[in-house]
């Protein structure tokens, strides 16, 4: 659920940001916010819920915890520091960070719903996440359209 919070929080960021600047188009703007704040956030939120709070996530989601969830974990902070370093780094590096984010989240979403279709696992912390791990991603497919 924080995620979704943290992308309506993106997109009001996103109006804010628009209304002070004067050389940016909104969806360069709205671009920028979900890359730097969206996927940064994910990033370090999704690296301290897998690494540090391993336990506690992993029964959210019905699974049992292991290494390979800590490994899921670095992988996230290394897509969040990507997506925070595109604050100072722009054009080619917001597709570099835009592309494996998507594909992580797309790829999880997936293996949720098989989750729910194979063993039945309607646990909150696998359902709820589908939403959002195919919202940003289209949503930047979009904006990088658009723009």
């Amino acid at each position: 659920m924080i995620y979704l919070v943290v992308y309506f929080i993106c997109w009001i960021l996103a109006v804010v940001l628009y209304a002070f600047s004067f050389d940016e188009s909104f969806v360069y703007t709205a671009l920028y916010t979900h890359l730097v704040y969206g996927v940064g956030f994910f990033g370090l939120f999704n690296f301290v819920g897998h690494s540090v709070l391993s336990e506690k996530v992993a029964k959210t989601i019905g699974w049992i915890s292991n290494g390979f969830q800590k490994e899921l974990g670095f992988v996230s902070l290394g897509i969040g520091i990507c997506g925070i370093l595109c604050h100072w780094f722009r054009d080619g590096f917001w597709l570099a960070t835009a592309i494996p984010f998507s594909v992580f989240l797309i790829g999880a979403a997936l293996l949720h719903i098989a989750e729910m279709k194979r063993k039945h696992n309607f646990n909150k912390g696998n359902v709820w996440i589908i939403l959002p791990d195919l919202l940003m991603p289209l949503t930047l497919l979009i904006l990088f359209i658009l723009n």
